[in-house]
């Protein structure tokens, strides 16, 4: 597997195209092409599944993921050596993070990478609790999540917990004549996507059924402004109720907490420690149900 190769998977992987990878790596659509028949040729399986977008294959995740590494290493190693030159510009970092967390804490790590003149993110936006995927097929070499259980070849530390809270607008119970727990299940709920199960958490803890068909909003602010203007119910994060003062619990219904996970690679990285250590810092203080604030660090 040369260098050369390689660098055609990730970049087919980033750009979703052999026209798109060829571009970024400055040569013929062609060239690409003919680099990954020949890893493909040397290694017996595929690993590109040809189409519109080109995606790597299960076979080609675990090359993805040792072309990134190899790509993060050679990078480390020319820092180490005096700045040989191991490649043009900075250096990716992948990061797979949740749509809540990009529009709220992770945001302060925006901040702090811009400062980092060697490296650029490229952050991707799942769900947390599918993030881990991401690390398992090599997208990404980080990820936010709700899976304590590292993936193959990575490390997991526990962040801390975050909460959402069952709020809804007045007028919306009034409508529908909600007076009690009961009554619930007859208010539209919203979501932020498919993957939003945290509605159906808080119902199942108090014995109703799973929500019925109801509003579909994914964006952060679009999904809060669509509850606060009472399309449907929804479990809001403390920021985003302490935001919407008109708001009210739903009846009979408990806020969900989840406690997040930051997974990386185990490979030594001064650039991942780095941005390790800036979640770390970002991350807000979990709040005790007394109140009191704690860092889950120490």
């Amino acid at each position: 597997m040369s260098p050369e190769q390689l660098a055609a998977l990730a970049a087919i992987d980033d750009e979703g195209s052999f026209e798109g990878a060829a571009y970024e790596l400055g040569v013929s659509t062609s060239a690409v092409s003919q680099r990954i028949r020949a890893l493909e040729a040397s290694l017996g399986r595929i690993l590109v599944r040809r189409g519109t977008p080109s995606t790597v294959t299960p076979d080609g995740a675990p090359v993805l993921r040792h072309a990134r590494q190899q790509a993060l290493l050679a990078a480390e190693l020319a820092d180490e050596l005096g700045g040989v030159p191991a490649g043009d510009g900075p250096v990716p970092l992948a990061v797979a993070v949740n749509a809540d967390s990009l529009a709220t804490w992770f945001q302060a790590v925006l901040v702090a990478a811009a400062a980092w003149p060697d490296t650029f993110l490229q952050v991707v936006a799942d769900d947390e609790g599918h993030a881990v995927e991401r690390l398992r097929s090599g997208a990404v070499m980080a990820a936010v999540t709700t899976d304590a259980t590292p993936a193959p070849g990575c490390r997991a530390e526990p962040l801390g917990v975050v909460r959402y809270s069952p709020r809804v607008h007045p007028d919306l119970l009034a409508r529908y004549d909600v007076r009690g727990v009961a009554d619930v299940p007859r208010l539209p709920a919203v979501r932020f996507d498919a993957k939003d199960g945290l509605q159906d958490l808080a119902l199942a803890a108090a014995g109703l059924p799973r929500a019925g068909r109801g509003p579909s909003v994914p964006s952060p602010d679009g999904f809060a402004t669509a509850v606060g203007a009472g399309l449907g119910w929804g479990m809001l994060l403390d920021p985003q109720v302490a935001a919407a003062p008109g708001l009210v619990p739903v009846p009979g219904l408990a806020p969900v907490e989840r406690e997040l996970f930051w997974q990386r690679w185990t490979i030594g990285s001064e650039r991942l420690d780095r941005l390790s250590a800036a979640v770390r810092a970002a991350f807000p203080p979990r709040v005790r149900r007394d109140g009191s604030a704690h860092d889950p660090s120490g």
